[in-house]
């Protein structure tokens, strides 16, 4: 026995354990979590994810289809508590401190201070526009609320110059207890430029945020990973109903060599090794595909009672005064 069969024995021995399918699941749902900080970056990563979350529990024994669907929902759910933690949590500690600017470098060094806050709290918006002309642009700071989406344009005033440009400031407390994201935009170039978003102020706590986004992302992850997992489960379920017919065919082969009866005629017969239809043991060729067996029928041809025919659609004899076929019904002209 080779090192690979051996490993196969062993793992099948293993598996045969009552933690063995456990261990398989946690196995799935770890590397599945890992693969949640990669699904900006790899382009692969929810295919990924769900060949690993349906894989790795069927290789380790859970084969029934109905309980694969099941676990297909509870991976789901799972593996959303890690994703909405490194997609949303994530994100919002990792602006604290980010610095916004536009792509043309018109606006730069776009910040919020104190980046966390609650009732109360006054938070102050700064942008610096690189343009070092003295006139007055329109700088605004445009705030989204997160939870309702509601959207508040504020103007910004002009603080005094700093080197590289001019500095633009606004000063506000009127914030919920929610979680916001903004931008800077400018007309100085005579069209309005803004700079990317950015996380907000935060006035949630990161459970608190946790709770609300974590039925998003599970949703998001039913419609990315789930529709490929279910793909998977279909492909499975439609690949061994394909084996086991094949299988049921050679089977099938096998009893008629061993002079098997046909069927539907009660004749003897042997089965087309192109379809697996049953053949008549005289006939030239399968009346199902057309298959030939002229080599495979030439004992029984010679044997064909007199006052016979060869039908010239399947080859089976027929009495001469037939007028119909009796294998394959071609009618026959007088």
């Amino acid at each position: 026995m080779s090192s690979l069969d051996e490993l196969k024995e062993r793992f099948l021995q293993f598996r045969k354990k009552k933690y063995a399918l456990a261990l398989g699941l946690i196995i799935a749902v770890l590397l599945s979590s890992v693969l949640t900080y990669f699904v900006r970056t790899i382009c692969f990563a929810h295919l990924l994810i769900a060949i690993i979350g349906f894989y790795i529990p069927y290789y380790f024994g859970l084969k029934n289809r109905a309980k694969l669907a099941v676990w297909g929902l509870a991976f789901i759910f799972i593996l959303a508590v890690p994703f909405t933690w490194v997609t949303v949590i994530g994100d919002v500690n990792s602006y604290d401190g980010h610095a916004l600017e536009s792509t043309d470098g018109l606006l730069v060094n776009g910040h919020i201070t104190p980046y966390r806050g609650d009732l109360g709290t006054t938070h102050t918006f700064n942008v610096t526009v690189t343009d070092g002309a003295s006139r007055d642009y329109s700088v605004n700071v445009i705030i989204i609320d997160q939870y309702t989406l509601e959207e508040v344009n504020h103007t910004m005033v002009r603080s005094g110059a700093v080197p590289g440009g001019v500095n633009y400031t606004f000063s506000t407390n009127e914030f919920g207890d929610s979680l916001y994201i903004y931008q800077f935009q400018t007309d100085a170039t005579g069209d309005w430029v803004s700079t990317d978003l950015s996380y907000g102020p935060v006035h949630r706590s990161n459970s608190d945020i946790f709770i609300y986004f974590f039925p998003i992302m599970a949703l998001s992850l039913l419609i990315q990973v789930g529709m490929l997992y279910y793909l998977l489960l279909l492909f499975s379920w439609f690949s061994d109903r394909s084996r086991k017919r094949a299988e049921q065919i050679m089977k099938e082969r096998e009893e008629t060599k061993r002079g098997g009866k046909s069927l539907e005629s009660g004749r003897e017969a042997f089965v087309c090794s192109e379809c697996g239809a049953d053949v008549p043991a005289h006939a030239g060729r399968c009346p199902q595909c057309g298959e030939s067996f002229e080599e495979d029928v030439a004992p029984a041809a010679k044997g064909r009672e007199e006052g016979q025919f060869e039908c010239s659609e399947c080859g089976a004899s027929v009495d001469e005064d037939a007028k119909r076929c009796w294998n394959c019904n071609k009618e026959f002209e007088n």
